[in-house]
């Protein structure tokens, strides 16, 4: 990971003429690498490949501080697994992964609050509170959408073993 962060660094530099303050690697292969990048005035999506050693740019979503707005950076899981991730009318496609898409727009977001001097944490209870409620409806959503039907059966299944050994091991025969 040290060695894909470094040739990104290199490669941001040579593209760019900065080098990225933060990053994030959102999936990363033999063949390929994409990834969050913060730089001093904005942040990027990067879906990269490695070719013969090289890095060649297959798409980037760069989102510059004057361009942001909070809340503006969407992203979505489409119904075949990649993770939408939508500013304004530019979009980029990234691979499926276990984590949250909200989790990446939520650390971007955070990227330029900063980058803009804002104070991240809420101000006030009732912010506090607000936040607690977002929190836990995007949970509930998420809760909502994961299918435990196949942890259910697998439970029963085992159940139903650990009686059969039971009834077993104290002589009981069905």
């Amino acid at each position: 990971m040290e060695e894909s962060e470094r040739i990104v660094r290199i490669w941001a530099e040579e593209r760019f003429d900065e080098i990225p303050l933060k990053l994030s690697i959102w999936s990363e292969e033999e063949d390929f690498i994409q990834i969050l990048i913060r730089f001093t005035d904005s942040v990027m999506i990067a879906d990269l490949d490695y070719e013969d050693g090289e890095i060649v740019e297959e798409s980037t979503l760069k989102i510059s501080i004057d361009t942001w707005q909070p809340g503006s950076i969407q992203t979505r899981r489409m119904p075949d697994g990649l993770v939408r991730f939508r500013h304004r009318s530019n979009d980029i496609f990234l691979a499926a992964q276990v984590r949250a898409p909200e989790w990446a727009s939520a650390l971007l977001e955070q990227w330029l609050l900063e980058i803009r001097g804002d104070n991240i944490g809420p101000h006030d209870r009732r912010q506090q509170v607000s936040d607690l409620k977002r929190k836990k409806e995007s949970i509930s959503r998420l809760l909502e959408q994961a299918d435990f039907s196949v942890i259910h059966n697998g439970i029963s299944q085992i159940n139903a073993r650990l009686d059969n050994v039971d009834d077993g091991l104290s002589g009981k025969r069905r």
